[in-house]
């Protein structure tokens, strides 16, 4: 039997998350993983600086177009916002936890009890605004490199860091849990839109690789991935942009689906915001209405 080959970026944080889900596809028959170290940029750049999609992602798409692999593994909130022409995405496996958590030294405190001027170290421009608007005493500062690497910032006195911002998805996959203080509500930073969400990218002419990745597939994150990409498409953002946003579901008695699309746009000195939040029956529908209404609020961060 042919193997399936899938590509993934080389850093810690995405061999962790991806080998659970390369397990479960190694039940119904041969895998195997290709890293590519090239792809893993928070090495070699700063993700405070970008301003654009897919950085992080086009030497493994370049190896799916080219047929060195049959799957690109993402985190949606890394990927490319428009789809590259002849890929698509062609499963979500199911979403983990969307909030921001605050890490300190000693693993307690919360984001309102940091003292003013304490120095809050974070990757992104959306967290840095969020924690601008929320706590504009707190002395906000960018780091770089992946998560277990700016964990080691905490503990170097040169460095002088007091917290960190990351993801709580990021600290479960890594086995770090026991290492958060606080999970920070989405109302004090909105997430990503797109986040903690693993997806699986194909070719367009490959049906047998995505009949093979049927078991991974949640539909119900798939709908929020798609109504949050929307978001991203039409208000043009991209991973480290002050943009952020996510869809929720909620079921009635019946079992019917409601969503409710959120969306937030920030100035980069968390000086100004436009926060968007509709529900509706019909998730792109939903997702469309929040992206006119947000579009009222000319922000130069929107294009």
């Amino acid at each position: 039997m042919v193997p399936l080959r899938l590509g993934a970026r080389a850093s810690r944080m995405s061999l962790v998350q991806t080998a659970p889900l390369l397990a479960r596809l190694a039940l119904a028959g041969p895998t195997l993983l290709h890293p590519y170290s090239g792809a893993g940029g928070d090495r070699r750049t700063n993700r405070a600086a970008l301003s654009e999609a897919g950085v992080f992602s086009d030497e493994i798409e370049t190896a799916l177009l080219d047929g060195d692999i049959d799957v690109a593994v993402h985190c949606l909130k890394d990927a490319p916002t428009h789809d590259t022409p002849g890929l698509t995405m062609a499963a979500y496996a199911a979403r983990d936890d969307i909030r921001d958590c605050l890490v300190t030294r000693d693993g307690t405190g919360t984001l309102d009890t940091l003292p003013a001027g304490a120095t809050v170290a974070t990757a992104s421009l959306r967290r840095a605004a969020a924690v601008r608007a929320y706590r504009p005493n707190l002395n906000v500062t960018r780091i770089r490199g992946p998560v277990d690497e700016r964990l080691d910032t905490l503990h170097d006195p040169d460095i002088g860091v007091d917290a960190l911002i990351v993801a709580s998805c990021s600290m479960e996959r890594l086995g770090f849990t026991h290492q958060i203080a606080q999970r920070i509500h989405p109302e004090i930073i909105c997430p990503p839109l797109g986040a903690a969400i693993i997806a699986f990218q194909i070719r367009e002419d490959d049906p047998q690789t995505r009949e093979k990745l049927a078991g991974l597939h949640d539909p119900a994150t798939a709908v929020e991935a798609q109504a949050e990409r929307f978001v991203l498409r039409q208000m043009g953002g991209y991973c480290n942009a002050p943009l952020a946003g996510y869809c929720s579901t909620t079921h009635d008695t019946n079992g019917r689906p409601t969503y409710t699309v959120r969306a937030r746009s920030l100035t980069p000195d968390g000086s100004a915001a436009a926060d968007v939040r509709l529900t509706g029956q019909d998730a792109a529908a939903t997702a469309a209405a929040v992206c006119r209404q947000l579009q009222c609020n000319r922000f130069p961060n929107l294009r």
